[in-house]
């Protein structure tokens, strides 16, 4: 039985996700900043490529992460562009679709959740 003053302790599908995510291979933040320039640029170019240890480490790193939709958006004013495709592609080198139910973070969420209880 959960005391009235007690938190709300049940996992986000987010907070699931990052439990069971992959983060290899590994990629440091240091390094993350110093290709996240060269790699901004090639998307804002017409590039839908994202190398592997960089793709895993804007998924994983929420500061990276925002650092490179800024520099994505601030290309496209550059080029006159509109940021809208840029950013849903860079979305979607990221963060492509879960094709397997199990790897689903709302999935694994409900199983840990009925697991604590």
């Amino acid at each position: 039985m959960r005391n009235a003053k007690s938190p709300d302790r049940r996992l986000t599908a987010g907070q699931a996700e990052s439990l069971v995510a992959i983060s290899e291979p590994w990629l440091s933040c240091d390094s993350c900043f110093d290709q996240i320039d060269g790699c901004v640029d090639a998307l804002a170019d017409g590039a839908g490529h994202i190398d592997l240890p960089l793709r895993v480490h804007l998924a994983r790193c929420t500061a990276c992460w925002e650092e490179a939709e800024t520099l994505l958006s601030l290309a496209a004013r550059d080029r006159n562009v509109d940021e809208g495709p840029l950013l849903a592609l860079m979305r979607s080198l990221v963060h492509p679709p879960a094709t397997e139910p199990a790897r689903s973070p709302t999935f694994v969420a409900r199983t840990l959740n009925r697991r604590r209880r």
